[in-house]
């Protein structure tokens, strides 16, 4: 008997780059409480079935009279809702946990939510569960390859096109392209944004084009300094600040070069195998990503900086951003393949 799946989105729209492709992937709808985020859904990933519910109707008792199988990106879906399910239903419904982005945040925790499975996209992620412990509070794991990048590559004359009406307009031709994409500010490991956004600008806008993705939790958890950013800069010619574009790879795909500190983008960006630079304070952790190309120097101009490294970080780099992608991402499977080996996982 096959099982009835589906997929949930209680979050902001950058869950939906995960759990949308899932969906695909999985042929199962794709519920989605915010109005905002069902409205990038339906933009975004018209090849779905996204479907908008509020809160209070994506209820226990909805979920366990329709579904065996909840994808989610919420850690505390199986702790929570597990053992409401077999209280009160006597089922054991299944849930799979799927990481939003290869993230290097999570390595001071103490305590792990217990998951049933967890997605993984190869052994990077594997051994990062089993170094921290986390490993040891999952049920199952299941490595899925980098599906994020083959579902873009399949469509990917829908995304160029999309992804041109939204921001080609705005870019000048002339220059290359960079991408800064700070993450956000959390107890572990520190965002760039507040401190470097401004330096970044400045020294940037004559220079290159400047996208600027914003983490939907610095405006979330940090309201007033994130706005003060904003106005202070959002009018400056050649500089784009974006926000509710969902899909990564498109975006990453137009760009030259990326900037970065602690984002998961960065190891996306390792699929395109162009240059990465990073705002990092001086003192702060470093990770594999980061060897993968070049720490921008506090006191340093950094259009500067860029263009004395350039041939550098695009060649002596090269190795280690093929190595790591590898390391991350593992080895393609086709989608049918993952959707078997996700259902045998699911059923046993």
């Amino acid at each position: 008997m096959t099982s009835k799946l589906a997929a949930i989105v209680t979050g902001p729209d950058t869950y939906l780059d995960h759990l949308g492709v899932l969906a695909y992937i999985m042929d199962m709808p794709l519920f989605i409480t915010e109005k905002e985020t069902f409205a990038s859904a339906l933009a975004f990933y018209p090849q779905i079935q996204a479907i908008h519910k509020e809160s209070q109707d994506l209820d226990v008792d909805f979920l366990a009279h329709h579904f065996d199988a909840l994808f989610e990106s919420g850690k505390f879906f199986t702790m929570e809702l597990s053992p409401l399910m077999e209280l009160l239903y006597n089922k054991k419904m299944r849930f799979i946990y799927c990481p939003h982005g290869h993230s290097d945040k999570g390595h001071s925790a103490k305590q792990f939510a217990p998951q049933d499975i967890s997605l993984v996209y190869g052994s990077h992620m594997s051994d990062l569960l089993k170094q921290t412990g986390a490993i040891n509070s999952i049920r199952s794991t299941a490595a899925t390859g980098n599906y994020r990048l083959a579902f873009y590559q399949k469509y990917r004359s829908f995304y160029k096109d999309l992804v041109e009406q939204i921001i080609g307009s705005k870019l000048d031709p002339n220059k290359k392209t960079a991408l800064y994409a700070p993450s956000w500010q959390d107890g572990e490991n520190p965002t760039s944004f507040f401190k470097e956004a401004g330096r970044l600008i400045q020294d940037l806008k004559q220079e290159l084009n400047l996208i600027i993705k914003l983490h939907p939790f610095l405006k979330q958890f940090h309201p007033a300094e994130t706005f003060t950013v904003l106005e202070q800069y959002q009018d400056e010619q050649g500089v784009i600040f974006l926000e509710n574009f969902p899909c990564i790879y498109p975006l990453l795909d137009r760009c030259d070069l990326y900037i970065g500190d602690y984002s998961s983008i960065g190891y996306d960006f390792l699929s395109f195998d162009r240059p990465l630079y990073f705002l990092m304070q001086e003192h702060g952790p470093r990770f594999e990503i980061h060897s993968c190309g070049e720490i921008i120097p506090s006191k340093e101009n950094i259009a500067r900086f860029i263009q004395n490294t350039w041939q550098e970080n695009t060649l002596g780099k090269k190795e280690a951003r093929k190595d790591l992608y590898e390391y991350v991402f593992g080895k393609e499977k086709s989608f049918d393949v993952l959707k078997t080996e996700i259902l045998s996982i699911i059923k046993s």
